[in-house]
């Protein structure tokens, strides 16, 4: 038996509960210029004053949430050291209990010999000493449960203070909120029933497509031969497995629903995999079944991080996902046989440490690869239950890169990085080990990935370009589960991709070139982000960057 350790991270809840605080500095921060907007009465033009006007208002509504995260971040710094304490004491006391019931079982094995041989005098002796070590663990275990009463206590109080702060704040939704609630629920109802019906009414007109089609390939057969009777067939089996299989269906919902085309023709896609091949959706998840092999890792030439515009440290993350694509900087290993993943630590001039992991993209195309960011790690992060090994792997990575519980961490990758840097935002035991400040990513789906409300996601999605033509890729979200897409704490940046894209813009340096345009415009949504969640930090400093490679482990 052993007292163990009190369970908890101190660390990771102080993080949270400094980023609570941090909101509040930011929305204190936009109170006051908010206010000089409205108090400004130099511009008499009638849009100015409708401008002033709106600026007290939103001042007025925002301030509301002010004390919220002020509170909040309190309770939790605060929650965070009384749990620091405990966690000692109780370290302590298990440490005493330990050492004083080790004692003990040697003086009752004493005392039993003794007893043995018939030394009264001796056995009588030793029982004082037994019963003076059964004190002392009896002490240790008083001590520690006392530890154990002292966290209780004190996450009672912080839970106390939140609740308190939640069910008065004038922030939480009045009567005429839930009514709205109510109405906006029946509204979706509607849309629903609304949009099942076009889904029957698409495949009707499907399957009459095909029965057309069925009749031309059998005029066309009497000329054609058996490579006709073969290719019919092929047409025919695929007409109707995409009409059984549910796949015309989801295309004709997700058409609906978003009004694109790209859209609706991935979804169906995507359906007709799951249920016309579904040994080979199976086949392909089960390849990324195991842990990933940690095969090397080091840490590279460290750099100094400088001040930037946001497009310039947009820019430098997606320069940097890239470099984990071509293990750059590595030990010249092969990208489509290992992974690579990068962990740059950036140290300020306060002494603060923060951390950027960036997750690379898929870089092998084939099934049976030895690398973790390949087809099987990008069929099982839309279609799979558990964590890929490629999201295993980044945690190898941290772990070898020396980041602690409770760091504060940017997650960054495009493609299938972005979707695994959106997945361990949304997995609860890494949530809880670090502090995840913010994820970016490019050309990525993550719509149906449920990221926590606290954690700000800025995505790039490259739309149709001159080839009419928009990036696939961010479209893959899986038509099963809801759209997440319009969640108060995403943002998503659409925008044309430049030439070099070429006629699929699904293009690493063509995001980079986006990222760096988007965020140096000022007013644009990429622009405004990085104002508002002040990641400055993240990119100013002493940067040390470590690699890790991986392989695929069975």
């Amino acid at each position: 038996m052993s007292l163990g350790e009190l369970t908890g991270h101190w660390s990771a809840v102080e993080g949270h509960g400094e980023a609570a605080e941090r909101a509040a500095r930011a929305i204190e921060q936009a109170i006051v210029h908010l206010h000089a907007i409205r108090d400004e009465d130099e511009t008499v033009a009638r849009a100015m004053a409708r401008v002033r006007e709106a600026a007290g208002e939103v001042a007025t509504q925002i301030g509301r949430a002010t004390s919220r995260f002020e509170v909040t971040g309190t309770a939790l710094v605060e929650y965070a050291g009384q749990l620091r304490v405990a966690q000692a004491r109780a370290e302590e006391a298990a440490d005493d209990w330990d050492a004083a019931d080790a004692r003990l079982r040697a003086a009752a094995a004493e005392r039993d010999r003794l007893d043995a041989l018939g030394a009264t005098d001796a056995v009588a002796e030793q029982r004082s000493s037994v019963e003076l070590h059964a004190a002392v663990r009896a002490e240790a275990e008083a001590a520690w449960r006392a530890a154990s009463e002292h966290k209780e206590r004190a996450a009672e109080l912080a839970e106390a203070r939140i609740l308190a702060e939640i069910e008065g704040a004038a922030i939480n939704d009045s009567l005429w909120d839930d009514v709205r609630g109510a109405v906006a629920a029946c509204v979706r109802a509607i849309e629903d029933a609304l949009v099942e019906a076009l889904a029957w009414l698409g495949a009707a007109i499907v399957a009459a497509i095909a029965l057309v089609v069925a009749a031309a390939l059998a005029v066309a057969l009497a000329a054609s031969g058996l490579v006709g009777l073969l290719l019919a067939g092929l047409a025919l089996l695929a007409i109707a497995t995409w009409l059984s299989s549910g796949g015309s269906a989801a295309f004709v919902r997700i058409l609906a629903r978003t009004g694109s085309l790209e859209a609706a023709l991935v979804g169906g896609a995507i359906a007709w995999l799951r249920g016309a091949l579904p040994w080979l959706a199976e086949w392909l998840v089960q390849g990324d079944a195991g842990e990933p092999v940690l095969v090397w890792h080091g840490a590279l030439e460290p750099e100094r991080g400088a001040a930037g515009t946001p497009g310039d440290h947009l820019a430098r993350l997606q320069a940097d996902n890239r470099a984990a694509d071509a293990h750059a900087g590595g030990p010249g290993s092969d990208p489509e046989a290992s992974t690579m993943v990068r962990v740059t630590a950036v140290t300020g001039a306060e002494g603060t440490t923060v951390y950027r992991v960036h997750v690379p993209s898929t870089q092998q195309w084939l099934p049976g690869g030895s690398a973790v960011n390949d087809v099987h790690a990008g069929v099982a992060a839309k279609l799979g239950s558990g964590p890929t090994q490629l999201e295993l792997a980044v945690r190898q990575s941290m772990a070898a890169a020396g980041v602690p519980e409770g760091a504060s961490v940017l997650l960054a990758g495009w493609s299938l990085g972005g979707i695994a840097a959106a997945a361990l935002a949304a997995d609860p035991a890494f949530a809880e080990a670090y502090d995840v400040d913010a994820v970016i990513v490019a050309g990525a789906s993550i719509d149906d990935i449920p990221v926590p409300g606290h954690i700000p996601v800025l995505s790039f999605e490259h739309a149709a370009g001159a080839a009419g033509i928009g990036d696939p890729v961010p479209l893959t979200e899986d038509p099963t589960k809801p759209s997440l897409a319009d969640e108060g704490h995403r943002t998503v940046v659409r925008v044309a991709p430049p030439a070099l894209a070429g006629p699929v813009p699904h293009h690493g340096l063509a995001y980079q070139l986006s990222m760096q345009e988007q965020g140096d415009a000022p007013g644009s949504h990429a622009h405004t982000w990085m104002a508002l969640h002040d990641l400055e930090r993240y990119f100013v400093g002493l940067e040390q960057p470590h690699a890790s490679i991986h392989e695929r482990g069975q």
